[in-house]
C-alpha cells in the first residue's frame, strides 16, 4: 500500500513566492553579436537637454505660426521680408530642437562579434540608431564587476578600453553579472589568469 503525503506537509504558494526580484542585464541577440542596455534610467545633463529642446521645439513652431497669423498691415515692405526670414530662422531652429528632443539618452552596447568591435549607440530620430562611437576588441584590457557604493547587491560591468577609460557595458544584481562578463571577457580575447603559488622544491634537489 502506498503511502500519500499530507497536504499539510507542505506550504502555500504565496508563502514561498518572493517578493524580491532579480535584475538581470538586459541582453538581446543579433546576427552579428548582441546588445547589452542598461536598466536603469538616470536624469542627467543629457535628459534635461532632451526635455528643454521638446519645449524650445513647441515655442519655435508656434513663433513661426504666429507671425503668420498676426495682421497683415504690422508688417509692410521690408517688414514683410522680416517676417519670412525670422519665421524661416524658427523653422530651422524647431527642427534641430526636435532632431535633439527625438534622440535617445541610454547608451547601448553593441558588441560586433562578426567584425570585432564594440559600439556605443543611441535611438535617433525616426527610429534609426546612431553610433556614438567605435572601439576595436583588441583594443580592451579587462572585463570587470564593480559594485554599487550604496547597494553592494547591485554592480555593472565595466570594460576597460585602452585609451579611452571605463565603460559601462550592463547593470544589474552582481550575482547575474558574473555570465556577461565572462562572455565579454571571452570575447574579447582576455583570459583570467590566476595567481600561481610559490613553488617549494624539496628532496635532493632543494638548494
Amino acid at each position: 500500500m502506498t503511502a500519500l503525503p499530507d497536504y499539510t506537509d507542505f506550504v502555500t504558494s504565496h508563502d514561498v513566492i518572493s517578493t524580491d526580484v532579480v535584475m538581470r542585464p538586459k541582453t538581446r541577440e543579433h546576427f552579428w553579436g548582441y546588445e547589452v542596455a542598461p536598466n536603469e534610467q538616470v536624469i542627467n545633463i543629457a535628459t534635461l537637454c532632451r526635455a528643454g529642446c521638446g519645449m524650445l521645439t513647441f515655442a519655435c513652431v508656434v513663433g513661426a505660426v504666429g507671425l503668420w497669423v498676426m495682421p497683415a498691415d504690422l508688417f509692410a515692405g521690408t517688414a514683410l521680408a522680416m517676417r519670412g526670414v525670422m519665421s524661416l530662422i524658427l523653422v530651422a531652429v524647431a527642427v534641430w530642437a526636435a532632431r535633439v528632443a527625438a534622440r535617445g539618452t541610454q547608451i547601448r552596447v553593441q558588441v560586433d562579434t562578426a567584425n570585432g568591435e564594440l559600439r556605443e549607440v543611441v535611438d535617433g530620430a525616426f527610429g534609426t540608431v546612431e553610433t556614438l562611437a567605435r572601439y576595436g576588441i583588441d583594443a580592451v584590457e579587462a572585463v570587470d564587476i564593480v559594485s554599487s557604493r550604496s547597494e553592494p547587491s547591485y554592480g555593472q560591468v565595466h570594460v576597460h578600453v585602452t585609451g579611452v577609460g571605463k565603460i559601462a557595458v550592463g547593470d544589474g544584481a552582481v550575482l547575474t553579472l558574473r555570465p556577461l562578463r565572462d562572455r565579454l571577457a571571452s570575447d574579447c580575447g582576455i583570459v583570467e589568469q590566476n595567481t600561481a603559488r610559490v613553488t617549494v622544491w624539496g628532496g635532493p634537489l632543494a638548494a
